[in-house]
């Protein structure tokens, strides 16, 4: 089984026409931290994306611009459970600003503590302290 690092996407995108892979697409020093604190810990990153679901950085996507709405909750918990599921992850440490800061991350935590549940591996959440 695997332990997974992950967080949500960010709003400021690379504005480059083609896919290009989701860690170089949000211009982001949070997601760029998770990413190399999951490499160190010999983890899986992921990045969960309000239109996508949940991603590996290096999975190409096009710009979009899209906030996870309340009522989306549901299906993209489903959907990554499944990516969980597929993913082999037992354990998830997420990584998020507080939600003081930005209350939208809420939704996207309770996707993932609710995925986790769904595909029964433990969560534990932190705050970082990076902006995007």
């Amino acid at each position: 089984m695997a332990l997974l690092l992950a967080t949500y996407c960010s709003a400021n995108k690379d504005p480059a026409p083609d896919r290009i892979p989701a860690r170089q697409r949000y211009r982001s020093a949070r997601i760029e931290a998770v990413c190399e604190q999951a490499a160190q810990a010999d983890a899986r990153a992921g990045i969960l994306s309000g239109r996508f679901g949940l991603i590996a950085p290096a999975e190409p996507i096009p710009w979009y611009d899209h906030l996870l709405q309340e009522a989306e909750i549901p299906a993209m918990t489903q959907r990554v459970a499944l990516t969980l599921r597929d993913w082999g992850v037992d354990e998830i440490h997420w990584i998020t600003v507080d939600p003081a800061i930005d209350s939208n991350v809420l939704r996207y935590r309770t996707v993932m503590e609710r995925a986790a549940a769904a595909a029964q591996a433990t969560f534990s959440s932190r705050i970082c302290t990076l902006q995007d």
